[in-house]
């Protein structure tokens, strides 16, 4: 038989989306071998974040401080918005058709090369994408990358580097079935991404999730920088759609930073994002000046997260898919639109800790309206919402969206409840348009 013909772009993620999701053990034998495979492509300079929310927009915002600083950086991060591409990034640009289509073919022949020894030999979606965008970035020959984790910490396949730094943005209760329903739980899987003397920087964390970072700290030997504590952000305020702020650490303050991004909590990002950029450039001897820290943040749009899709009407959409996204939603609704009625279109995946959810947004004095999450099979069916007999439901988001504009054409709405419906509403509206 000859050489295989390569596939397509839209071959090659089919056939990534084909893959598992989970697998039957939450070790790292299976990504190690697939790494060993491919050269060990995962021993480059990184920065690992993890966090129940806020991680997107931290590595983002420490990818773009280190480009406005001439490096190349690469930036590999979950679930995409748009297009698959935009998970595996170099400077913000997503990765090529034809380098994802050469980098899968490179992923499978290292399977294939491994399937010879052992036939049975086979890796989820998650560690083929992770492996695929280790060998990418290595290949590419990026200064240094900036790793979102998928789910939890010590478990998780992007755990097999070695970061120069590592990042825990916010501890909450998601994705109970994998990571436990304490607090404690949550954080000890976190915490697993902190490296033997590694600098570690994180957000004031509740008390449990605090003393479970402390723990592993202790074992680690990392020096731990903590948000409140050793830097701070304050003086926060709104400036248009976006946020200006002071930023104070011990021997470096910034005045006025400048973030196109709206929400208290993504002052507290921005903030993390430049502590642990200032840890990793200390790391690499790279002269970080303060003009390029101010310049990366003021260029750190991220997308589905408290954004504005139009102004007229003025829509926004949010992928606030927790209890504590939904939180921070409500509050940035009230930062920005002050005492004005908004409409929010919710729409939930049925794996979420719906209860919460919906309590949260009920106790809001928003207008709360329920949707389906389109073409997910996670989706929480309509019925299924707590109280949905009390409140409106449409059989989509664009009917609601349709309701909303005709009965209160000058009121602020708000798509949000998954990233899976902003995705939804964000690639309609959108379309081609960036």
């Amino acid at each position: 038989m000859g050489a295989q013909m390569m596939k397509t772009y839209d071959e090659t993620v089919a056939a990534i989306h084909a893959l598992p999701r989970l697998a039957k053990t939450g070790g790292h034998e299976r990504i190690l071998a697939l790494l060993h495979a491919l050269g060990d492509p995962q021993h480059d300079r990184y920065v690992h974040v993890t966090g129940t929310n806020g991680k997107g927009s931290t590595a983002s915002g420490i990818a773009r401080i280190f480009e406005a600083s001439g490096l190349k950086v690469g930036l590999y991060t979950s679930p995409f918005i748009m297009r698959f591409n935009e998970r595996i990034m170099i400077d913000h640009h997503p990765i090529p058709d034809a380098d994802l289509v050469a980098a899968a073919a490179a992923t499978d022949a290292a399977i294939g090369q491994l399937r010879q020894a052992n036939p049975e030999f086979a890796v989820t979606e998650f560690e083929y994408i992770t492996a695929l965008a280790f060998w990418y970035f290595h290949e590419q020959q990026v200064d240094i990358a900036v790793i979102e984790v998928g789910i939890g910490g010590d478990t998780d396949s992007t755990n097999v580097i070695i970061p120069l730094v590592s990042v825990i943005t916010s501890v909450g209760l998601d994705h109970a079935k994998l990571l436990g329903n304490t607090i404690t739980s949550v954080a000890t899987h976190k915490a697993g991404i902190i490296k033997p003397h590694r600098p570690v920087v994180t957000a004031a964390l509740p008390a449990d999730a605090m003393a479970a970072v402390q723990k592993r700290v202790a074992e680690t030997g990392s020096d731990w920088l903590v948000a409140g504590r050793d830097f701070e952000a304050d003086r926060a305020g709104l400036d248009g759609w976006g946020q200006r702020f002071d930023y104070r650490a011990q021997t470096f303050h910034l005045s006025r930073v400048f973030i196109p991004l709206v929400g208290a909590y993504q002052v507290q990002n921005a903030a993390l994002a430049i502590t642990a950029s200032r840890l990793a450039a200390k790391a690499m001897n790279w002269p970080l000046q303060p003009q390029e820290i101010l310049r990366g943040l003021a260029q750190n749009t991220w997308p589905a997260r408290m954004e504005k899709l139009s102004n007229d009407p003025l829509i926004v959409i949010d992928g606030g898919h927790n209890p504590q996204g939904i939180a921070a939603m409500l509050s940035a609704v009230k930062q920005v639109f002050k005492d004005e009625r908004v409409t929010l279109i919710v729409g939930v995946l049925g794996d979420k800790d719906l209860t919460t959810m919906i309590a949260e947004l009920e106790a809001s004095a928003e207008r709360l309206w329920l949707v389906p999450v389109p073409d997910n099979p996670r989706a929480e069916a309509l019925a299924d919402y707590p109280d949905a007999g009390k409140l409106r439901t449409f059989a989509s988001w664009q009917e609601a969206l349709s309701a909303h504009l005709d009965e209160f054409p000058d009121e602020p709405v708000v798509l949000t409840g998954s990233l899976y419906l902003a995705s939804a509403v964000r690639q309609t509206l959108l379309g081609g348009k960036d």
